[in-house]
């Protein structure tokens, strides 16, 4: 019967934005430097973050590597405790030229084993992939209403948040290699508006880790396929909000994740009747898997078994939930609407992703995340997060807004009903109108951050005109959004 405790008064939006940004300024400006500067670990991830653009097929990779030889340039070879090396003076039969003098067998054997490694990966290159129907029977898939962070950290520390697992926390992840987060990234600019106090998925991420001093300005404007990767990012904030003191982790609770930044379509041209449900069109669905396709191969290619994705575009950027879960679910299954192929089959060159583990889509909304799960499909449970109380906060906040939002549209209207003049009854209607789209879209649980698209749109104004540009030529602008 309603809430069991006084709801507390917020300030008014423009405010707690400046505050988020005064907060997010500090933090970039003065902690990550000192992180960084006595953390050597932070600071050699910061400085080796690397753009990839169109990745190729993990399958393609092995190949690559003899086609030098191939074609009369150099061969290479991977041997355990030396990492690739190039193989030098080595003929058409793969022995190795000039004066052998290396001993009886053990010159022999010495040879052999570069004899077999190039055989390995000649062969390696040929070998038919594993097929895309077997990947899901071993890989977990789990859908959390929570945040990126939380998600991460529960994929780092399974132990504590699994009752029936004896195992310390520590011990869990001494070898394991770092979980790989997927960041939902501005194409325009590093950290989007977190400087300006938005609050999307990257704007998050940027005052919670280490990521923002690895995403360099020379990156910029990011490839439509592709992304940046950002090696051990240091997370040293949990996510409470930065006011909070109580947000700031320990240097023992402090963890490592790796980090890919990539773009997703920005407000894609939808099909479908005006009152019916809108999905994105042929070409666009094609964009959306095949940029899908780019973050996973990064993952493959830097040995990520525990990823953590999203609900990619679905919040302020207008694509819908069902194509993107949908999307989701054929790439990972490593499934090609290809006509040639035949639509939903696999094809023979699919990938499967054997190397990825593990996958939690980290979605916010709870009502976003029952949705992304009705249309992913293969009965996939909501999990709730381990946040619970964080959760309810947000949630106790977002009727305020809702709420406040009803007030104003109640004054605006009945101020509208006492106005004769024309031109100030259009001006008034047009607010009213803005208004109401925006609580309908609350409401709905469409839009997780308010301030996202006008801090990515606003805060440049030639990138902002390349993007109108480019979105009224093909409808492929490459961009964000949050969970």
């Amino acid at each position: 019967m309603g809430r069991t405790t006084l709801s507390q008064g917020l300030a008014p939006p423009a405010f707690r934005k400046d505050a988020r940004a005064k907060q997010a300024r500090q933090i970039i400006n003065k902690l990550i430097p000192a992180i960084l500067a006595s953390n050597a670990r932070a600071r050699k991830g910061s400085e080796e973050g690397e753009l990839i653009v169109d990745p190729p097929p993990i399958g393609s990779l092995a190949t690559k590597e003899t086609e030098g030889k191939e074609n009369g340039g150099d061969a290479y070879v991977k041997r355990k405790g030396h990492g690739r090396r190039k193989v030098k003076d080595v003929d058409e039969s793969g022995t190795r030229k000039g004066n052998i003098k290396w001993g009886k067998a053990k010159g022999k054997k010495r040879i052999d084993s570069v004899d077999e490694d190039l055989a390995a990966l000649s062969i390696s290159s040929s070998t038919a992939p594993a097929s895309p129907t077997d990947a899901p029977l071993e890989r977990k898939i789990r859908i959390i209403v929570t945040d990126t962070l939380t998600a991460a950290h529960m994929l780092t520390f399974p132990a504590r948040y699994s009752l029936s697992d004896n195992e310390s926390p520590k011990s869990s992840n001494m070898k394991q290699p770092n979980t790989l987060i997927l960041n939902m990234a501005s194409p325009l600019r590093p950290g989007g508006g977190v400087l300006t106090g938005a609050t999307s998925q990257e704007e998050f991420l940027c005052a919670r880790t280490t990521l923002l001093p690895s995403l360099k300005e020379s990156f910029y404007r990011l490839p439509e396929y592709g992304g940046i990767f950002s090696p051990n990012v240091l997370v040293f904030r949990n996510s409470l909000p930065l006011f909070n003191a109580k947000g700031e982790l320990g240097r023992g609770d402090r963890f490592w994740v790796d980090v890919v930044s990539a773009g997703m379509l920005r407000f894609p041209e939808l099909e479908g009747d005006e009152d019916g449900e809108k999905r994105l069109g042929e070409v666009d669905r094609a964009v959306v898997e095949k940029k899908m396709r780019a973050v996973l191969r990064i993952a493959g290619m830097k040995g990520g078994r525990k990823v953590v994705l999203g609900a990619w575009g679905c919040g302020a950027y207008g694509n819908p939930v069902k194509d993107i879960a949908h999307a989701w679910r054929r790439v990972l299954g490593g499934l090609s609407d290809n006509s040639k192929q035949g639509k939903g089959r696999a094809i023979g060159n699919a990938e499967s992703w054997n190397g990825i583990s593990e996958v939690v889509f980290a979605i916010s909304s709870r009502k976003m995340a029952s949705d992304f799960a009705e249309a992913f499909g293969g009965n996939i449970t909501v999990e709730a997060g381990s946040d619970a109380e964080d959760g309810a906060e947000e949630e106790e906040e977002g009727d305020q807004v809702n709420e406040e939002l009803r007030r104003k549209i109640q004054e605006i209207e009945g101020q509208l009903a006492q106005v004769w003049n024309p031109d100030l009854k259009s001006r008034m209607g047009f607010i009213l109108e803005g208004l109401r789209a925006q609580l309908k879209l609350r409401e709905s649980g469409a839009v997780i951050d308010d301030n996202s698209e006008e801090d990515d749109v606003d805060g440049d104004e030639e990138n902002n005109k390349s993007e109108a540009e480019e979105s009224s030529d093909n409808g492929t602008e490459g961009v964000e959004s949050e969970d």
